[in-house]
């Protein structure tokens, strides 16, 4: 089995309990306003766009998250941004955004105002990439500049001559190209695999992001990277890497306004 295909794989071990490993590790319920929106971090609102993905990522955080729709989204985004004058960008997750339909994509950008970004969490590039139709694409094409578009790709053999296409188009309409991905056991737990990955992103005009430790999700356990050997990884990565392609490693913590850097030194 090509080994980025593990991650869509179901394993007996997801049946585990492991200490430590929970329903919701990242208090994405404490941090809800209101239902499908959450206010993590500060000028920045979180919209569960979607509930459905193209794959669905065993190690995924929200695995165990309550799946249903949220009717009228895009008004209660628009009420909760008409009061909040302090929010500088709006985050569409999931679930994965693009699971949408293009009109119900163009309700939310209709309730973001401008110069409001909208940045785009999705794995729909090598998942399905038969969903970037010219339609989709004329929608992305007039965010222009306000679009950040985060892929999520954990090796370097999910990306190809499709996934290129479409980076090369939302390049051209201004769109910011970002990537995060997890550090995954029998995955990508390799520096030189890292390395590849990032050198592969940067070739199709996407620049690493962030590289995960492992949320620790009920059912996860299997994929996590002891943080000794994880840290070792990330150091030798550094050494392979010009700097611009060196993804900030991080974690979340239940509760903090921001991602958590992981030291090395």
């Amino acid at each position: 089995m090509t080994k980025f295909k593990k991650q869509f794989e179901f394993s007996e071990k997801e049946n585990a309990k492991t200490r430590g490993f929970k329903k919701d590790p990242v208090g994405d319920r404490e941090a809800g306003i209101e239902s499908g929106i959450l206010h993590k971090y500060k000028g920045r609102l979180l919209v569960m766009a979607s509930n459905k993905c193209a794959a669905y990522c065993r190690f995924c955080f929200r695995r165990n998250m309550q799946k249903k729709s949220i009717p009228n989204l895009p008004e209660k985004l628009r009420e909760i941004l008409k009061k909040d004058k302090s929010i500088k960008e709006v985050i569409l997750s999931g679930g994965d955004p693009l699971m949408l339909g293009n009109n119900e994509l163009q309700a939310f950008f209709d309730v973001i105002p401008k110069p409001l970004k909208i940045r785009i969490h999705s794995r729909m590039a090598t998942t399905r990439p038969s969903r970037f139709t010219p339609a989709l694409q004329s929608l992305f094409k007039q965010l222009g500049s306000r679009l950040i578009f985060v892929a999520h790709i954990n090796h370097p053999d999910e990306l190809n001559k499709d996934s290129e296409k479409i980076f090369r188009n939302l390049s051209k309409y201004g769109a910011t190209l970002l990537n995060q991905n997890v550090l995954l056991r029998g995955i990508n737990d390799s520096a030189k695999i890292l390395a590849e990955l990032s050198e592969k992103l940067f070739s199709q005009r996407v620049l690493p992001y962030y590289l995960h430790q492992l949320d620790k999700a009920q059912g996860t356990a299997h994929f996590e990277v002891p943080i000794k050997r994880a840290k070792e990884i990330f150091k030798e990565l550094k050494e392979l890497l010009p700097g611009y392609l060196v993804p900030r490693f991080v974690r979340e913590i239940k509760g903090r306004k921001s991602k958590v850097w992981i030291s090395t030194f």
